[in-house]
């Protein structure tokens, strides 16, 4: 049964995931509801000390504990963003801050000694001060603990042991999802069914057959991400500032 706080707010639901539901607080505050089920709770306990070690920074979601649950900072899933035919265009300029913004949260995420391991457009909120913010390390890997959650289909690196390199292949899906709308391979997943979508994409990955990105800005640096040319998030952030220089977009 849901605390009186949040069941008496007919229109407060706002997603179910993996680990808890999450419910709206007020217009600047969600709670991530106390999960139940041995797994959740373990993944939720998991998120906690996340959330404790990271600490403030302008490039993660605020987080305090309560009773009920996790409050926890409100935004707008960048994903929805991406895909809404109702809002405005999101201008390049604006797509390129936010990629630095994301490649410097995710630097200092793995400075912590987390592995997100869910990397990705889905887990990244945008502030009302329109910048993006790293949400939901349920499951996360901590100081080299194996993480009990993984990676989207179209951001998956096989044959590699969840880390920081498979975070950075990760956030290359990420990039691309950012500047075109849509994750890699987007049109596989119109015509396959989910398990042999899985092993098509995890074929193509394991051969370095990725989608093009020539003709992206940020082409050359998801092409890094995803071919293991970056050893760590420093070196991607870097790249995207120079990207960002080179056309003046400060």
């Amino acid at each position: 049964m849901l605390p009186s706080s949040i069941s008496s707010r007919a229109d407060s639901f706002i997603a179910a995931g993996t680990v808890g539901v999450v419910y709206a607080v007020d217009e600047n505050h969600v709670i991530k509801v106390r999960p139940r089920g041995d797994f959740e709770r373990h993944a939720y306990e998991i998120e906690v000390r996340a959330y404790a070690r990271l600490g403030r920074h302008e490039r993660i979601v605020s987080c305090e504990e309560t009773e009920e649950g996790l409050q926890l900072e409100r935004g707008t899933c960048l994903r929805s963003m991406l895909q809404s035919a109702s809002g405005p265009p999101i201008l390049l300029t604006t797509k390129l801050r936010w990629a630095q913004e994301a490649a410097e949260g995710l630097a200092y995420i793995h400075s912590k000694g987390i592995i997100h391991a869910d990397v990705g457009c889905h887990n990244i909120i945008v502030d009302n001060a329109s910048h993006v913010k790293f949400i939901d390390f349920a499951g996360s890997g901590i100081d080299g603990e194996g993480p009990l959650v993984c990676y989207e289909w179209c951001s998956f690196q096989p044959g590699n042991e969840i880390g920081v390199c498979t975070d950075i292949f990760a956030f290359g899906s990420m990039l691309f999802e950012l500047e075109t709308g849509t994750v890699p391979y987007n049109e596989l997943e119109k015509t396959l069914e989910m398990g042999k979508l899985v092993a098509t994409v995890e074929r193509l990955f394991s051969e370095n057959n990725f989608p093009p990105v020539d003709n992206l800005v940020l082409g050359s640096i998801i092409s890094g991400c995803w071919n293991g040319k970056y050893l760590s998030m420093d070196g991607v952030h870097q790249d995207i500032a120079t990207c960002r220089q080179g056309r003046h977009l400060y």
